[in-house]
C-alpha cells in the first residue's frame, strides 16, 4: 500500500512539474508532418551538389514517403530559373537566392510565419539575428538564412611576431581592430597593417558599432542607422589609405615588393586581412602559404557593442509559394540547411564525400559553418576543423560567432537600388558618390548622417510598395 501511494504521490509530482514547465514556458503548435501520403518535394541550390543529395538521401530515410529531388542551377541563372519555372506553374518547392529585390517583386515565397515561429528549435537554437530574418514587413516570415560563412577575418601570426605584438583573443573587440590598423605598419620591413580582401570596415563597422543591427548600415528591420558606427568607419577606412596603413595591391610600394600583383593576403606581408571562412581552404591551407610558412589564424568580425552584429556570407533560401506541401518543404529546407540532426549528419558526412565523378574529397575544411547554438553541435564542427600546427582553438573560434549579418540585397528591400544609385551613384557637391566626396574633402560625413538615412528610406519605400502588391498586407 505505502508503495501504491509513493508512486502516485511521485506521479503527482512529475505532472505538476510538467504542467508548471507549461504554464511557465511557451507553447509551440507546430503543424504535423505528413507521414502518409507519397510525394515528391524539390529543392534548387547552385552548389555543393553532392552534399545536398547526400542529406536529400537521409531526409528521406527519415520520411521514407517523401521523394527528394536536387535541382541544380548557377548563382547566375537560379533567379531567372526560378521565375521560369514561376511562369509554367512548376517552381522547385525550396530555392535559394541572393537577391532580395527578384523574390519580393514577383509572388515566389510562401509565408513560413507559423511554422518559425511555432518551431522550438528555431526560437531557442537559432543564433538571434538569424530568428529575425526573412521578416519582409516586420509581421510575415518568407525566407530564412540557408548557408552560413563568417566574413572571417585572418591575423599573420608571423608579422605579429615581427612587430612584437601581442595577438587579441578570439574575444577581440572593434577597437582593437582600429588601433591595430592603425600601428602595425611598418615599411622598413615591408609591412602593412590592414588590406581590404572582400570588404573594408564600411561593410562591417556600422554593423559591430550599432546595437541590435539586421543589415548593412546599421539597418534594423525598417531604418537605417549611420549615427551608429558609419562616419567612423568610413572615416577609418579613408585615413588608413591616406597614410599607407591599407595595402593598395596597385600602388608604387606594393608593386616595388610585386610587380606581378600577387594577392596581398597570402604574401606574409600583411597584419591583418578581412576575408572570407573559405580563403583557408583556398588559400591558406595550401602550399602558396605553407610552403611560405605563412601562419594567418581566422577571427571572427570583432564586436563594437555586445549585440552588434558580424557581417558574414549568408546565403538566403524560401519555400515556394507554389509548394503543395509547404509544411514538410519547411522541414527539408531546414534538415538541409541548419537543423540540428541534419547539421549532425552533414558532419558525419564531410569526411566521405567526394566531387561527383572522382575520387577528390571535396571537403579539406567543411565550407559552411552551423547556425544554431549548440554544444554537440559545434564540438562535431570543432572536430572536423583542421589543426593548422600554429594554432587551433576551433572552440573559441564557433564560441564567438554571435549575431551573423548578411550583406544588404539579400536581406534589405530596395537596398541594391539604394547604393547603386544613392550612395554611390548620387552627386555629393560635385562629386559621384558619397565615399568619393568624403576622400575629396567636399563632405563631412557627419553632415551626411541623416541625409543617407533618409534616402534609404525612400528607396526602401518604393520595394516595399512592390512588395504589397504583390504579397498584401498583413491582417
Amino acid at each position: 500500500m505505502r508503495k501504491l501511494i509513493a508512486l502516485v504521490l511521485t506521479l503527482c509530482m512529475v505532472l505538476s512539474l510538467c504542467s508548471f514547465a507549461s504554464a511557465e514556458g511557451t507553447t509551440y503548435n507546430m503543424p504535423e508532418m505528413n507521414t502518409t501520403d507519397e510525394f515528391t518535394l524539390s529543392i534548387m541550390t547552385w552548389d555543393d551538389f553532392e552534399m545536398t543529395e547526400a542529406l536529400a538521401a537521409a531526409f528521406m530515410e527519415i520520411y521514407p514517403n517523401i521523394t527528394v529531388e536536387v535541382l541544380r542551377s548557377t548563382t547566375g541563372t537560379i533567379a531567372g530559373d526560378v521565375l521560369n519555372m514561376a511562369a509554367n506553374n512548376a517552381m522547385p518547392d525550396v530555392f535559394f537566392f541572393l537577391d532580395l529585390t527578384t523574390m519580393i517583386g514577383n509572388p515566389l515565397m510562401a509565408d513560413i510565419t507559423e511554422y518559425i515561429e511555432n518551431d522550438e528549435e528555431a526560437q531557442t537554437k537559432l543564433y538571434p539575428t538569424l530568428r529575425r530574418m526573412g521578416y519582409v514587413d516586420g509581421k510575415r516570415c518568407y525566407f530564412m538564412a540557408g548557408e552560413f560563412l563568417p566574413a572571417t577575418v585572418y591575423l599573420d601570426a608571423n608579422v605579429f611576431e615581427a612587430l612584437n605584438v601581442d595577438l587579441p583573443g578570439q574575444d577581440w573587440t572593434w577597437d582593437q581592430f582600429v588601433e591595430m590598423t592603425e600601428t602595425m605598419t611598418d615599411p622598413s620591413q615591408n609591412i602593412w597593417a590592414y588590406f581590404n580582401g572582400m570588404y573594408a570596415p564600411v561593410t562591417s563597422g556600422p554593423a559591430a558599432l550599432t546595437p541590435n543591427a539586421m543589415g548593412e548600415f546599421g539597418w534594423n528591420g525598417s531604418s537605417y542607422n549611420f549615427e551608429g558606427g558609419w562616419v567612423e568607419a568610413v572615416e577609418l577606412q579613408l585615413e588608413n589609405v591616406r597614410l599607407g596603413n591599407t595595402c593598395v595591391a596597385d600602388s608604387d610600394a606594393y608593386m616595388a615588393l610585386h610587380p606581378d600583383l600577387e594577392w596581398p593576403g597570402q604574401t606574409g606581408h600583411v597584419a591583418i586581412v578581412t576575408d572570407a571562412f573559405w580563403t583557408l581552404n583556398n588559400i591558406y591551407t595550401k602550399p602558396i602559404s605553407t610552403d611560405r610558412g605563412i601562419k594567418m589564424i581566422p577571427y571572427n568580425p570583432p564586436l563594437g557593442v555586445e549585440t552588434g552584429g558580424q557581417l558574414a556570407f549568408l546565403d538566403c533560401v524560401a519555400v515556394s509559394s507554389q509548394s503543395e506541401h509547404p509544411r514538410e518543404a519547411y522541414e527539408l529546407m531546414k534538415y538541409l540547411c541548419w537543423g540540428k540532426d541534419g547539421w549532425l549528419k552533414r558532419c558525419e558526412l564531410f569526411p566521405t564525400i567526394t566531387w561527383e565523378g572522382t575520387d577528390t574529397k571535396a571537403y579539406d575544411v567543411p565550407n559552411c559553418l552551423p547556425m544554431i547554438e549548440d554544444d554537440e553541435v559545434r564540438a562535431a564542427v570543432a572536430g572536423l576543423l583542421p589543426d593548422l600546427g600554429y594554432w587551433n582553438d576551433w572552440d573559441a573560434f564557433l564560441s564567438n560567432i554571435k549575431n551573423p549579418i548578411t550583406w544588404g540585397a539579400r536581406v534589405i528591400p530596395g537596398f541594391q537600388a539604394f547604393v547603386d544609385f544613392g550612395y554611390h551613384g548620387q552627386d555629393y557637391n560635385g562629386v559621384v558618390g558619397i565615399e568619393n566626396a568624403v576622400r575629396e574633402g567636399v563632405a563631412d560625413p557627419n553632415d551626411y548622417v541623416d541625409i543617407l538615412a533618409d534616402l534609404g528610406q525612400q528607396y526602401y519605400k518604393e520595394a516595399m510598395d512592390a512588395f504589397y502588391a504583390v504579397y498584401g498586407t498583413a491582417e
